[in-house]
Order: C-alpha cells, then structure tokens, then sequence
C-alpha cells in the first residue's frame, strides 16, 4: 500500500521532460519542512491505494510518462511500484531530495533536489535542480562538478512565479553556463 495523495494528468514543467505531458502521482509525507515548499498536499489528507489500483487510475491516461513526487518519495522503498510500471512500460521519473536513493534506484531518471548544499550527494540520480532565490548564496554551486545537468530553478511563491528570483536566476545561467534554467513552466502556462 502506497500513501497517495492526488494522481492528476497534466505537462512537466520543470528539469529535462519539461513540456512532457506525464502522469503524476503525489505521495504523502516528507523528512524535510522547507520554508520555500509549493506543494503542501503531502502533508494533509491521503488514501493508502495498491499498486494495482494506482496502475487502474493511471491506465486512463494516455502518456506513458510518470512522474512520481511528493513529499519526498524515497521516505518508502517504491521500487516495486517502480517494477510494475516499468512492466506496463511507463517510463518513471521521480524528484528527491536525496534522502534514500536506494528506495527509488529503480527509476528511469532521478531529479536530486537538494536542500542542504553543504553535503551533496553524487551519485544515484540523472539531474540536479536546485531551487534558487535571489538572496541565495550560490558559491557552493559554483564548485558543483558534475557531467550530470545542473538546473537552476527560481524559487517562486506557491501559486504564482516570483518575478524577482526568475531575473536573478536567468542572470546567474547567464553568467555561469555550466548551469541550465528550468522556471515550473506549468505556473507560467497556470495548470496544474
């Protein structure tokens, strides 16, 4: 049994399947309180779901694409979710902070998102997207050497894009190309 908070149908707006349309499926909880957090869902309601119900209510879509997220995903071993959605042949994405790559080793691609900065891992994931406000000290960015993307996303409020951290974020990719802008392209476009 899994803790599903929503399972919705809409394009992935951030990292590098921006602009995919995906099948979404939102967990519940999270080992981390992050002041800058945009999706409270995971802490509220849920509904413990089977992995067959989760793969019925996905089948009614007509992507082959699934993003799972939360909260933070790792908190459970999820890779025999993983294993049945690979044999209906979804591709599945997933976005961590990190926390247990070996509970989600078996995704087609890891977004690591990081939100200490001072230990960062370097294996276990595909890409790595930090969130980045204008006040944000990035020297530690800076010293990030990695083959892997590294996204820089603005850290915007929760329903709307922070204009101010977009600027200073399209500057910072500006002046360091190492760095690839990825700006939640579903809250420019207001889906879900």
């Amino acid at each position: 049994m899994l803790k599903i908070v929503d399972i919705f149908y809409s394009i992935q707006g951030e990292g590098n399947f921006s602009g995919v349309p995906c099948i979404f499926v939102r967990l519940h909880g999270c080992n981390l309180d992050c002041s800058f957090c945009d999706e409270d869902l995971h802490k509220g309601a849920y509904e413990s779901k089977t992995i067959d119900e989760i793969l019925e209510h996905i089948s009614q879509h007509p992507s082959k694409y699934v993003v799972i997220t939360g909260g933070e995903p790792s908190l459970n071993d999820i890779n025999e979710f993983i294993d049945a959605l690979h044999v209906k042949d979804y591709h599945v994405a997933i976005e961590s902070n990190g926390y247990k790559f070996e509970h989600i080793k078996n995704a087609d691609w890891i977004t690591y998102s990081p939100k200490d900065w001072d230990s960062l891992h370097v294996e276990g994931f595909n890409e790595y997207k930090f969130i980045v406000g204008a006040d944000s000290d990035i020297n530690k960015l800076l010293h990030v050497n990695q083959e892997k993307p590294i996204y820089i996303q603005p850290e915007n409020f929760k329903d709307r894009v922070n204009k101010e951290n977009a600027d200073y974020c399209i500057e910072l990719v500006k002046k360091h190309p190492q760095f690839k802008l990825s700006v939640q392209l579903h809250k420019y476009l207001g889906v879900e």
